[in-house]
């Protein structure tokens, strides 16, 4: 039989939906395909699910993975146990989601928060070694990658940007149950309940983002104070990893200039050099950030023999 390098299949497990694809070492996806999440049924559908969903791609690939690599929300410790979670997932606190996987899929698995997993794959991507990734979207999260590695911390949320306390008189209770943290501002829910509040009206985000592009200035003061505001938090976080770049990901940073032009506009007006020029950009993975991540965390976990290519097991 002819030799071939080693194949892993990257999996991102969220709150709506979980996808899977075969992920090459460039970062590049084959095979995707995605089912809903089954959020509140528990978390073992949850991982019969992921696991159904890799085994309808083998099947009609005819592959044979080596490895999995998983990203989802929450924290794990060292062997993809839960340790904390929201209640994104119903249950999820506790899952042995590493050892779940493996027991169905029969190969390896690695498992990491979906953040550090879509920042693994913007270093796969971007080629950067050095940054601070920011995704914003139904919360705000984030990760510190430094000399190609991203910092876990001791708790395993290194980065965790979006709850850092902002001032404000408006006392708006977080996801994760702290009062005014950037997170109830500047991501999605946060932007869409600034904006019933103040027009009385509910809107989506994309709705918002629509309007403020037309010219409504509501909608654009809305975007603007958001942005504004984490923007502002992030200064701390700039002077203390030194990233030299900050890339946004998630839903909201689809808002564009809107966006990401006053975020950095305010961010680099509370830095002092040498740290004012850092820079800020759009990430480049797109919303498969965390397979790619997730695929390449999978792949650099396997011997050398097999991740740099050599034969490996069929």
């Amino acid at each position: 039989m002819p030799a071939r390098g080693p194949v892993v299949v990257g999996i991102d497990i969220g709150g709506t939906k979980t996808a899977a694809a075969v992920v090459r070492p460039d970062g590049s996806l084959a095979h995707r395909a995605e089912t809903p999440t089954p959020a509140q049924a528990g978390p073992q559908v949850v991982l019969d699910t992921a696991a159904a969903l890799v085994a309808t791609i083998a099947e009609r690939t005819g592959i044979t993975p080596d490895a999995f690599g998983v990203g989802s929300a929450g924290a794990f410790d060292e062997h993809g146990v839960v340790v904390h979670s929201t209640d994104h997932l119903a249950g999820w606190s506790g899952t042995d989601v590493a050892g779940g996987l493996r027991s169905r899929l029969g190969a390896p698995v690695v498992v990491v928060n979906d953040v550090h997993a879509a920042a693994t794959g913007e270093r796969t991507t971007s080629g950067l070694e050095r940054f601070l990734f920011v995704a914003v979207g139904t919360g705000i999260g984030g990760a510190v990658v430094t000399d190609g590695m991203v910092l876990l911390g001791a708790s395993g949320m290194a980065g965790s940007v979006g709850h850092v306390r902002i001032p404000s008189a408006r006392h708006r209770v977080c996801s994760c149950g702290g009062a005014d943290h950037v997170e109830a501002f500047a991501s999605g829910p946060g932007i869409e309940l600034t904006y019933a509040e103040f027009t009385g009206r509910a809107r989506d985000l994309r709705s918002i983002g629509r309007l403020a592009a037309e010219g409504d200035v509501i909608a654009a003061q809305v975007i603007r104070v958001a942005a504004e505001d984490l923007g502002e938090s992030l200064a701390s976080a700039v002077v203390t990893v030194d990233p030299g770049t900050v890339l946004l990901g998630g839903g909201v940073s689809g808002l564009g200039a809107l966006f990401i032009d006053p975020l950095a506009e305010r961010l680099r007006a509370s830095l002092r050099p040498p740290f004012a020029d850092v820079r800020v950009e759009a990430a480049r993975s797109g919303p498969d950030a965390a397979l790619i991540g997730a695929g390449r965390l999978a792949l650099e976990s396997l011997p050398a023999t097999e991740a740099d290519g050599s034969p490996a097991h069929s």
